[in-house]
């Protein structure tokens, strides 16, 4: 059994290797700086298994002709039963040369030149491009919106369009791409009686088949019925299920043997249906070995469309989105903002710098609407979000006739860090910088932004000497950081805006006190944090526990439990000790840990090693940026946690991968005292590029 943890968290480098989403978007898009989440192949690491057998087979150096063998058909048959319980024999499935191709193949067989064919849009695009392209006509049959605001089959208009222009052949898409809709067993039953009723092929293109959310069951078109199985010529491939579509790859089902067997013999008598090595050995490998990494990869994309959804009904509720069964891709209404197509297509390019799939491209229905790929790590999905918002909203702010957004043509900015959290500073103390935070993906961004850990503005505050608002790298904002406010500090000190060495900063987890401590030349070297009382109580961590503090509480992380003590320090902190480090377990752990069902806001997570009872180690995988060379609030919650356990003792020095932090307790308050140094690196101007 395979027990593996998959990191879907990790954003992969797709240029220089061909990549079809970014080698063509200058072409489609006429600009190539943009965000591509339009074509549907996911941005995650091909399932080790697959990868591991092609290694395999090329060990051996001759490639010379191959048949398949009987484990290959297996392999597909097996799946089939195990996932959706349809009971395929060999004799009933034949291989395809991708599906587009093996739709291609199945209008040239079923078909004559000048034929009919019904489509369902709005639907996936191809559809119509290989009917029309193969000298076929297409005859549409659009979908309806129901009361609820989903989607429906037409049968009154299909029996109309049937009996108008008595077509051959009927393509259903199922699940329906691009709304993700798995229709149920009586539509599908139903379209199949119309269909043998009128002596009409039926083409399922059930590629998403495999890729179900939420525990909902794919049902095949051909399982539904005995008119269903008389009709129905199945697709389905590995392609989309294990992120392979550069290894062309697919399948044919055909129940019925008076279409099967001649089509079949059509096929063989090209060659059509003969699988090259790599297509035979991937698929083979993905179908035997790769079910848990799927499994993964299902409940990973859940969550992103659970991520989606609450960011849109929280920041962006003029954006309606249709929440899929299946596949990786939402489909977006943006019909309340009144636009034109080509006037949202601008928008979302000029304006959010953002490549989706436009929604006129699946036909009638599809104007006002736009598809976008999901199936990437969450911090693109975030980034894409908030271009997304800040497209939407540069409406209401005034977006200038080239389309360009109402902000300022630069920023000024100062990069500081404290021990290797690294900031960029913006003095917005007499000025207000419009779409800041939809700005912050952009800005820290590496290669092409700033590449920082954040983004932090220094704001005038009625209730203290100044207040700060901190941006993690994907734009979410964090409540407090012990680093950041030791900068804030330097930065209002040295710049004459406190002129105190006691200064008070807003925050959103309070008023914070901090003692500057001025250098040589009285610029300031280091700051002391007054970090407030550190708390247990699960309600205000938050963490969800049962009991009245969790402790060194077991947590289970697939298979495995590791012992957590959740401390807030302004922000919610889970705590791990640990005998030693290792890049895997901060890089693996931590997004799993941050993002676990406990913590309701997610967590920032520390691995922590007890050097001696006035001494520990801490390396911290921050909540929306990765692990970070230093995190204040880490370093205390980790203190606190060390002593609260009886693994050290008050003073604590906390060794971070930037440096050291001097943790201590104020015996009065019992306030947790911080002492780090602030330092300023350099300062310049952001140009933002969202603008056309």
């Amino acid at each position: 059994m395979n027990t593996q943890t998959y990191n879907f968290d990790n954003v992969v480098d797709r240029h220089d290797t061909c990549a079809t989403k970014i080698e063509e978007m200058d072409n489609k898009f006429g600009r190539h700086d943009l965000l591509p989440l339009w074509i549907a192949d996911m941005d995650f690491e091909a399932c080790p298994c697959i990868i591991e057998a092609l290694r395999r087979r090329l060990d051996h150096a001759v490639l010379g002709y191959t048949s398949a063998p009987a484990e290959f058909w297996d392999s597909i048959t097996a799946w089939l039963l195990r996932r959706h319980g349809w009971q395929v024999s060999s004799d009933e499935i034949t291989f395809m040369p991708g599906l587009k191709k093996g739709l291609s193949l199945c209008i040239n067989y079923f078909s004559r030149p000048g034929d009919n064919i019904v489509i369902q849009p709005p639907v996936y695009h191809s559809f119509r491009s290989v009917i029309e392209g193969n000298g076929r006509c297409v005859v549409a049959n659009p979908l309806v919106r129901t009361a609820e605001g989903g989607y429906a089959m037409d049968f009154d208009g299909l029996e109309r369009v049937i009996a108008e222009h008595h077509p051959t052949m009927m393509i259903v898409c199922n699940p329906h791409n691009p709304v993700g809709l798995q229709w149920s067993a009586a539509t599908l039953a139903r379209v199949a009686a119309i269909c043998r009723s009128h002596g009409i092929v039926l083409i399922s293109d059930e590629i998403y088949g495999d890729m179900m959310l939420g525990g909902k069951r794919h049902i095949p078109t051909a399982t539904v019925s005995a008119d269903a199985e008389a009709v129905t010529v199945t697709l389905g491939a590995p392609s989309k299920t294990f992120n392979i579509p550069g290894i062309v790859s697919a399948w044919t089902v055909v129940k019925a043997r008076a279409l099967r067997e001649p089509f079949f013999g059509w096929l063989s008598a090209s060659e059509f249906n003969t699988p090259p090595i790599a297509a035979m050995v991937a698929t083979q490998a993905a179908y035997e070995h790769g079910e848990a990494w799927l499994d993964q990869v299902l409940a990973y994309l859940q969550g992103n469309v659970d991520y989606a959804a609450r960011f849109l009904a929280s920041e962006l509720s003029e954006v309606g989105m249709a929440v899929p069964d299946a596949s990786f891709a939402i489909w977006l209404d943006f019909t309340r903002l009144g636009l034109t197509q080509p006037e949202l297509v601008k928008l979302l390019i000029c304006s959010g710098r953002l490549a989706l799939s436009d929604g006129a491209s699946f036909g009638l229905g599809g104007e006002g609407y736009m598809r976008m790929n999901i199936g990437v790590p969450r911090a693109v999905l975030a980034e894409g979000l908030w271009r997304l918002r800040t497209a939407v909203h540069s409406l209401g702010s005034g977006v200038g006739a080239n389309g360009a957004v109402d902000m300022p043509a630069d920023i000024e900015f100062v990069r500081m860090h404290g021990l290797g959290n690294d900031f960029v500073y913006i003095d917005c103390m007499h000025r207000e910088i419009p779409h800041l935070q939809a700005l912050v993906p952009e800005m820290c961004r590496p290669h092409t932004g700033l590449a920082t850990d954040g983004v932090i503005a220094i704001m005038g505050s009625a209730v203290a000497d100044c207040r700060m608002r901190i941006f993690n790298a994907d734009g979410s904002e964090a409540q407090m950081c012990g680093n950041g406010i030791r900068c804030v500090a330097k930065y209002v000190y040295d710049n004459k805006i406190a002129r105190t060495r006691r200064i008070t900063v807003e925050t959103l987890a309070g008023i914070k006190t901090v003692e500057v401590h001025p250098g040589i030349d009285g610029t300031v070297e280091t700051v002391t944090v007054d970090m407030g009382l550190p708390s247990t109580a699960p309600v205000q961590v938050p963490v969800s526990y049962a009991g009245a503090a969790m402790i060194d509480s077991p947590v289970a992380v697939g298979e495995h439990q590791v012992r957590v003590t959740a401390v807030s320090v302004g922000n919610p902190h889970g705590v791990v000790f640990v005998d030693n480090f290792s890049d895997d377990m901060v890089g693996t752990l931590g997004p799993q840990l941050e993002t676990h069902a406990i913590w309701p806001e997610r967590a920032n997570i520390e691995f922590v090693r007890v050097d001696d009872g006035g001494t520990i180690s801490v390396r911290t995988w921050e909540r929306g940026a990765g692990e970070t060379m230093a995190c204040g609030t880490g370093a205390c919650a980790a203190a606190t946690a060390a002593v609260l356990t009886g693994r050290a003792q008050w003073p604590l020095t906390v060794r971070l991968l930037g440096g050291n932090l001097e943790i201590d307790i104020d015996g009065t308050t019992g306030h947790i005292m911080m002492t780090g140094p602030a330092v300023m690196v350099d300062s310049g101007r952001y140009y933002p590029s969202s603008r056309c």
